[in-house]
């Protein structure tokens, strides 16, 4: 008889009590304007994670949204997304963020006066990476049911739609959507022999590419159904 054994998608470690398990929405919730989850019957995936696990990524995910949202405001789903971020704005606690995402704004780069009243954005590139990789890892055992490390060795490249990405892009941009809400976050992947590249978009905006190699999978990871 075959137990089902659930995994933290995060640690790869074996979950235990359900008061110390988090059900975390990949990609997160909050990428989801609330506008658009009130008025659409979203169904949102999930996987159970450790609860700090899903905590340390907290504050990295708000920095992205806040961060990188307003890029996509000229459209449906980032006009509702700048409605969540300027709520959010308000709030106490959003203070230091907010303050944070402001100071990347710059129109004089390097010194430099930007024509026609454009405006250079910098990002934090270790964070918003950082969330760019968990986002994988948990879709990676959502296609696969297999744990993805951490330290997997990967390149991640970011860029505002086509710009700023690597000459293999065209090598997974035409493969099917597997997003189920495109119009918010699609993904999609191609797989070889040692090697996976993976694409996603955000709010039609944002693209990032993500180029790593297979490893040998933590033993301790190994799924799902176990004797």
């Amino acid at each position: 008889m075959k137990n089902k054994i659930e995994i933290c998608y995060l640690c790869g470690k074996k979950l235990g009590r359900k008061e110390e398990i988090s059900y975390d929405h990949v990609p997160p919730r909050q990428f989801y304007p609330s506008g658009i989850r009130k008025n659409t019957n979203l169904h949102l995936f999930t996987l159970p994670t450790c609860i700090s696990c899903n905590k340390s990524y907290q504050k990295d995910e708000d920095y992205f949204v806040s961060s990188l949202g307003p890029l996509a405001k000229d459209s449906y789903t980032g006009n509702e997304l700048w409605k969540d971020i300027s709520r959010q704005a308000k709030r106490p606690e959003s203070k230091k963020l907010i303050q944070k995402v402001w100071r990347e704004f710059n129109r004089t780069p390097h010194g430099i006066i930007l024509p026609n009243r454009k405006v250079a954005k910098r990002f934090d590139g270790g964070r918003v990476r950082r969330v760019i990789w968990k986002i994988l890892r948990g879709l990676y055992f959502k296609e696969n049911k297999i744990f993805l490390p951490e330290d997997t060795k990967k390149i991640i490249w970011v860029g505002f739609k086509d710009e700023g990405l690597p000459s293999i892009f065209p090598y997974v941009r035409n493969t099917p959507s597997r997003g189920n809400y495109p119009g918010v976050f699609d993904y999609k992947y191609r797989k070889e022999e040692d090697f996976e590249l993976w694409a996603m978009l955000f709010w039609n905006t944002l693209t990032a590419v993500i180029l790593f190699r297979i490893q040998i999978i933590h033993p301790q990871a190994r799924p799902i159904n176990q004797s």
